[in-house]
């Protein structure tokens, strides 16, 4: 008989290890003499390294244990920190920063530098001219009552080569070069219209003065590359040489100007200076514009023949029409000079500055107190302008009718 303590299925037990060892007072340590330790101290991790296969390795490689998920889960929850996420945010906006000066900033500071600053184009291009003092008006008129004054300016809008408007503008003012008349161009003589030779031959045989536009420097810089790529004296072949139809009238225009129109037009300077008119301060004549507060031998000389406006925050000029207009602001910077100078009581005037000037058709004709704008659109049908100013600083607004010769 079997005794009351016996086991009939420890053989069948899967735990062979498993013996107790009394049946008397029984404890649990007793009992289970293999577990006395802690559990801790008998785990172990050969199930990891466990292959498929039924293999085991004895240690795992650094690179096993980069891949597995652990690191995964160890980065989210770094990443979930409040104090990471702000060192990233930190770091993100540092980077964004420097990438903002260096691609936007930095750029528009060099580009607001060069223009204020820099130097004449290295092509033989005169800057700045002063008018003969001879030609400019007096204080006071020397002439008779009811004749006309001795000396005259007379200052001309764009004209774009419409040479028949230009004759009927002269007789219009009586023009008399003999008399004391003088002939002042604002640039943009050439170009769009039918006859720019003639308005040059006009211009060099009244002993004109001009300053140089925007379309005397494209046409004179398109006429130097074809001199280089022995082109001046080829014809192109219409519209199968690859050029636009602008294109092709400003390269015909260019070949049938003569070394001697070519080079008068050369001659013409960036800035006139005209001098000292009674009420009207010093009078200076560019192509499209001037920045205000900045000396004549500083302007940039491409900008003073493209700008329309002004950025108000960096003072950087822009051919562009969206910004601040550069003549209401340079009339608005002379009338508080104006009223912060001591004048002289004959010349109130005497410190300010005003600027004749075309290029801008778009506003037509725009006269001001320190800035006249000449440029009433003459080759698109509108009208051709002239300003004339006589001794002792009187001013008249003279115009004729145009035929609409270009589209732009």
């Amino acid at each position: 008989m079997a005794s009351r303590d016996s086991h009939p299925h420890d053989s069948e037990s899967p735990d062979n290890n498993f013996h107790p060892t009394t049946t008397h007072h029984p404890s649990y340590l007793n009992q289970f003499p293999q577990y006395s330790h802690p559990l801790l101290d008998s785990a172990t991790n050969s199930w990891q390294s466990r292959a498929p296969g039924g293999s085991e390795h004895a240690s795992s490689s650094p690179a096993d244990d980069m891949k597995s998920p652990g690191w995964a889960k160890m980065t989210l929850s770094v990443a979930s920190v409040p104090r990471f996420r702000h060192i990233l945010i930190y770091g993100a906006l540092c980077i964004l920063a420097w990438v903002g000066w260096r691609m936007l900033l930095s750029p528009q500071l060099q580009d607001q530098n060069s223009h204020l600053h820099s130097s004449p184009r290295p092509d033989g291009l005169v800057h700045i001219r002063t008018l003969d003092r001879d030609l400019v008006p007096g204080d006071t008129s020397k002439g008779d009552l009811g004749q006309t004054s001795r000396k005259r300016l007379i200052f001309v809008g764009d004209v774009h080569g419409c040479k028949d408007e230009l004759v009927q503008l002269l007789e219009k003012v009586s023009f008399n070069q003999k008399g004391g008349d003088h002939l002042v161009f604002v640039g943009d003589m050439i170009n769009k219209g039918p006859d720019s030779k003639g308005v040059v031959d006009l211009a060099r045989e009244h002993s004109a003065s001009s300053v140089r536009g925007n379309h005397e420097d494209r046409i004179l810089l398109l006429r130097q590359e074809m001199v280089k790529t022995k082109t001046l004296t080829t014809p192109d072949e219409g519209r199968y040489s690859g050029f636009s139809s602008r294109e092709l009238a400003e390269r015909a225009l260019a070949r049938s100007l003569s070394e001697e129109q070519a080079q008068w037009l050369e001659n013409c300077p960036m800035i006139l200076n005209v001098g000292q008119i009674p009420g009207m301060g010093q009078v200076v004549v560019v192509h499209a514009g001037l920045v205000p507060g900045i000396e004549l031998e500083k302007q940039d000389p491409s900008s003073v023949m493209t700008m329309r406006t002004i950025a108000s925050d960096t003072n950087v000029p822009s051919p562009k029409k969206k910004g601040s207009n550069w003549a209401k602001m340079f009339d608005k910077h002379q009338a508080k000079l104006y009223l912060s100078l001591e004048t002289p009581i004959d010349n109130p005037l005497a410190n300010a500055m005003t600027v004749v000037y075309g290029h801008d058709a778009s506003t037509s004709l725009s006269i001001r107190t320190f800035t006249k704008g000449l440029d009433s659109g003459c080759v698109t049908g509108g009208k051709l302008t002239a300003l004339v100013i006589e001794d002792g600083g009187k001013q008249s607004i003279v115009q004729v009718s145009c035929h609409g010769y270009f589209k732009g």
